[in-house]
């Protein structure tokens, strides 16, 4: 089974306004959060090789080892707003022969490779259909203006023992081919979900989450190791 990285990049996208612009390639002591993708992607054994897929090859100034990752073309229309991941990751399905599809966006420095490993694993044992990372939060927690683990008809429960919610990590799919084509999603009916901490699942979007990050990196606690 042929297993491929896929890290999408989005050349001169507009970001949200509480988010970094051009995100993907701003430095975080020495690489750039795309050259993360790619490092950590290379500790894996069960990848074969990794495609940086973006519509300017200029993208690849942002990654110190070229020979780390092969860099494929896309349409500029694919770096439009408002177009799905779904639509560039069937566009990308047409350019690979991979039956399996790790699918890594570049905002996780500290994602271990072990986890990208495990992932893959419970996908090529058949066992799940597909796999992500989540973080559990052992919160009170609300969605649409109600609660969504607790009730206000009883008295609160504490923290320790309500039930958690899983938040997606929104960085790391494992999916076949067969699956998207079948269903069209990268997640499936039989998903596995690797519950990681708050660490490894720290996400550079906003600018705080940068100068975090810059903390982390700066003090010697980053990790990508086993």
């Amino acid at each position: 089974m042929k297993t491929v990285v896929f890290i999408p990049y989005w050349a001169e996208y507009s970001f949200p306004e509480e988010s970094l612009n051009q995100r993907d390639t701003i430095t975080l002591g020495g690489y750039s959060l795309i050259d993360y993708a790619v490092r950590i992607a290379d500790q894996v054994d069960a990848v074969d090789y990794s495609v940086v897929y973006a519509s300017d090859e200029q993208v690849l100034d942002s990654i110190q080892n070229k020979n780390k990752c092969s860099f494929v073309r896309r349409d500029k229309d694919l770096d439009a707003q408002g177009v799905s991941i779904e639509q560039i990751i069937s566009r990308f399905l047409q350019t690979t022969d991979a039956d399996m599809i790790v699918l890594m966006h570049p905002k996780n420095p500290f994602l271990k490779p072990s986890t990208v490993s495990t992932c893959i694993e419970k996908v090529q044992l058949g066992d799940f259909d597909s796999a992500f990372i989540a973080s559990k939060a052992r919160k009170l927690a609300w969605f649409k203006g109600e609660p969504l683990n607790y009730s206000l008809e009883k008295d609160v429960p504490g923290t320790s023992v309500i039930e958690p919610v899983l938040l997606e990590t929104s960085s790391l799919y494992v999916f076949t081919r067969k699956l998207f084509e079948s269903v069209g999603r990268r997640v499936g009916a039989k998903p596995y979900i690797h519950e990681i901490g708050h660490f490894e699942g720290f996400e550079v979007d906003r600018p705080d989450d940068y100068a975090i990050a810059e903390l982390i990196v700066n003090a010697g606690l980053e990790f990508n190791g086993a």
